[in-house]
């Protein structure tokens, strides 16, 4: 943050701006230390405005109101240490990524949409977002994915006896049928959770699926918002057997065609949203052909459980102060 002709000032969690003929003004607002960095007020905000627009909308009761934005604000916080945990750990690893990649990446994205440079300014635009913000946005995921690869994907294991019990006592998967290709946006929801909360993350996922309706990518939607170790990958989950689903996902992706996606899914993890990608008539597979299926398969289920102990392991070994 720049302030011309100011001096800025960190005094008791609060940044001010200086002038010689002014009082002090308060211009932002520490809420975290992460080590020996800071987040500000003005960067929570930004993350809290989709979940803030939603809960407000609802017009609730003052009461209640307050109470929602105060759980959404303390979930955003953590997510956001989490993220500066991450980019501290790529310092410590020396990880970077070059203006090249980050055009490629754009470049990509921008096929994959059909869009023109000024196809994209607008869209952004319309979102509240600057080319440069966004490129510091897909800048930060390519780094992301590269130090998850190094701490968490480079550890997990799958071994020739995994695929083998795996391939045995699923028999269903490998015989000749229909397989559908998959991916998800999910926002998990807590058991222990109030009505209110679930209420707004049902709300926030419909907006999700509004802007779906009105043309955005599937794949870069889930890789901002989806809550899964897959939204690196755009949601992919890869294929399944209809009989491989729960009969909820089962029935709502029955009803698809390739290139749709489901209405917002109230499901046993979270609400979801599903796209069907494609649909393959496979013939069966040997154990052979399908080890390198099976292997991504079981690799794919290790990994979040193995992240989110990672991310554990490195809050314990932090220095972390919430000042909200």
């Amino acid at each position: 943050m720049l302030w011309v002709g100011t001096v800025a000032m960190v005094y008791a969690g609060t940044l001010t701006s200086c002038r010689a003929d002014t009082e002090a003004e308060v211009v932002d607002r520490i809420v975290a230390f992460v080590n020996q960095e800071i987040i500000l007020l003005s960067e929570l905000e930004k993350a809290m405005a989709l979940y803030e627009t939603a809960i407000r909308e609802r017009q609730l009761p003052a009461d209640t109101e307050k109470e929602m934005l105060y759980r959404a604000r303390q979930e955003m916080i953590d997510h956001l240490i989490d993220r500066r945990l991450i980019q501290q750990r790529a310092d410590e690893l020396g990880v970077t990524v070059d203006d090249r990649e980050v055009d490629d990446a754009m470049e990509r994205m921008k096929r994959s949409m059909l869009f023109t440079d000024e196809d994209l300014r607008q869209s952004l635009a319309e979102k509240g977002y600057t080319l440069e913000g966004y490129r510091n946005e897909l800048r930060e995921q390519i780094l992301r994915q590269r130090v998850l690869t190094l701490e968490v994907k480079s550890k997990v294991v799958v071994t020739p006896v995994d695929i083998q019990a795996y391939y045995e006592t699923h028999p269903e998967e490998y015989s000749a049928g229909r397989q559908y290709h998959l991916r998800n946006i999910i926002m998990r929801v807590d058991k222990d959770m109030p009505d209110e909360s679930k209420k707004t993350i049902s709300e926030m996922m419909q907006k999700i699926h509004d802007r779906l309706q009105a043309g955005e990518s599937f794949e870069t939607l889930a890789s901002q918002y989806s809550q899964s170790s897959f939204a690196e990958k755009g949601g992919d989950l890869g294929f399944f057997a209809l009989e491989d689903l729960a009969p909820q996902l089962r029935e709502a992706i029955e009803e698809l065609q390739a290139g749709e996606f489901t209405p917002v899914l109230d499901t046993p993890l979270g609400y979801q949203i599903l796209y069907l990608e494609e649909i393959q008539e496979k013939p069966a597979v040997s154990l052979e052909k399908a080890t390198d299926e099976i292997r991504e398969k079981l690799y794919e289920d290790l990994l979040e459980e193995r992240f989110e102990k990672w991310v554990t392991e490195l809050r314990e070994k932090s220095h972390i102060k919430v000042v909200l």
